[in-house]
């Protein structure tokens, strides 16, 4: 166990606050539909950056932007549609002013393990996240649970700390008011919300089968790789995929 002196204990406790405000700016960018600037604010220049869900991961700088690029053209579509659905409560709304009508992405992050380098070049993160999120789909509104794991590395650049490699893996992600454990029952389609259908997020740079949802007869499944402490990278584990 790496002894440190009252300096170095006073600057890693900066950096875990430094984190934790970081991932807690994060999650508000979600919940107010601002995926535009996700990139830019929050993640690391460095070439290997890496965002991972359950079925598969973005891979490199373009893969990661292009995801969110995707989910900022999707809030602006969805807001069109609304206002046209809703002329009389939206009718008058500029492209700005409608830009993050409808979706509410809530991603609470609890139970925080954080554990940063000896260097203080690193960081390592897991959070557990108890969410629910308000999607407009083909069926239009409908809400969603979601539970589940950020797991991130940080670096530290230019004088800040940065999302480097990053996974959202689901245990839940089931429509309210339905089973958990069973086949979902979707709603059925409305009309007005077909151009929906049609609109396709970036295939991945990766596929993989990085979690499997909850069921009845799942077996056993740990939480992500919890943090451990460590002194340089090459001495831990990677949420990189």
């Amino acid at each position: 166990m790496a002894q440190y002196t009252t300096e170095q204990l006073v600057s890693r406790w900066e950096d875990q606050r430094a984190i934790k405000n970081l991932m807690g700016k994060f999650a508000n960018c979600v919940i107010l539909n601002r995926e535009e600037i996700v990139y830019d604010k929050f993640w690391s220049s460095k070439d290997d950056v890496c965002l991972a869900f359950n079925e598969g991961a973005y891979i490199g700088p373009e893969a990661v932007k292009s995801y969110y690029q995707a989910e900022s053209d999707r809030t602006r579509l969805v807001g069109k549609l609304l206002q046209k659905k809703f002329p009389e409560q939206l009718g008058k709304l500029s492209d700005d002013e409608l830009y993050g009508v409808g979706p509410f992405k809530v991603r609470p992050l609890a139970s925080p393990v954080i554990e940063v380098a000896g260097d203080e070049q690193t960081a390592k993160g897991l959070w557990h996240c108890l969410g629910a999120y308000n999607e407009v789909g083909t069926a239009g509104p409908v809400a969603y649970w979601t539970w589940g794991y950020f797991a991130v590395d940080f670096v530290y650049e230019d004088d800040q700390w940065k999302i480097w490699h990053m996974q959202y893996v689901n245990d839940i992600d089931c429509i309210c008011g339905q089973s958990w454990g069973k086949p979902q029952k979707p709603y059925p389609d409305l009309p007005e919300f077909a151009p929906l259908k049609d609109f396709k997020y970036p295939d991945y740079t990766k596929k993989v089968n990085l979690r499997e949802y909850y069921t009845p007869t799942r077996p056993l499944t740990r939480t992500p790789e919890i943090p451990q402490p460590y002194d340089t990278f090459a001495d831990t584990f990677t949420y990189a995929v």
